[in-house]
């Protein structure tokens, strides 16, 4: 693991255990849509400050690597942005069920969602042909829906 990767875990530990001291300010009681947006919003907003951040690493360096045209989606978007829709959906159902928000359950929840991020930083999904790659720093991928 780079040290860039050693760096992101460790933040990853930090902003766990920090959502413990975020309960007080959190409703007592919420909706799995309310949790499953709130999350998502967490995975997108993690994958975004990555690729800010590798952005800013690239801005003052050539890059030797020209980019390339894929069939591809991020995985992490896809499951972030799945996230967000089912969220959405969920509130349309008038009866959703009410979850109780503990203070060990919100850091565990956190912490879940972040080394889920983490685990699938570097993978994106392709169509065609269908299955799961990996490709580091994916942002020098051109997608494309057809060849």
């Amino acid at each position: 693991m780079s040290r860039a990767d050693w760096m992101e875990v460790a933040l990853i530990a930090l902003l766990a255990a920090s959502s413990w001291l975020l309960h007080p300010l959190l409703p007592a009681e919420m909706s799995i849509a309310q949790a499953l947006l709130m999350l998502s919003a967490l995975l997108l907003t993690q994958s975004l400050m990555r690729d800010c951040l590798i952005l800013w690493r690239n801005r003052h360096t050539k890059n030797a690597e020209p980019a390339r045209e894929m069939q591809c989606f991020c995985l992490e978007s896809t499951v972030g942005m799945t996230g967000v829709v089912l969220g959405l959906a969920l509130f349309g159902l008038a009866g959703t069920r009410q979850l109780s928000v503990t203070a060990p359950g919100l850091a565990l929840a956190a912490g879940a969602t972040l080394t889920l991020g983490f685990l699938i930083k570097d993978l994106v999904l392709t169509w065609n042909p269908f299955g799961v790659k990996r490709e580091k720093d994916h942002l020098n991928l051109v997608v494309r829906w057809r060849r």
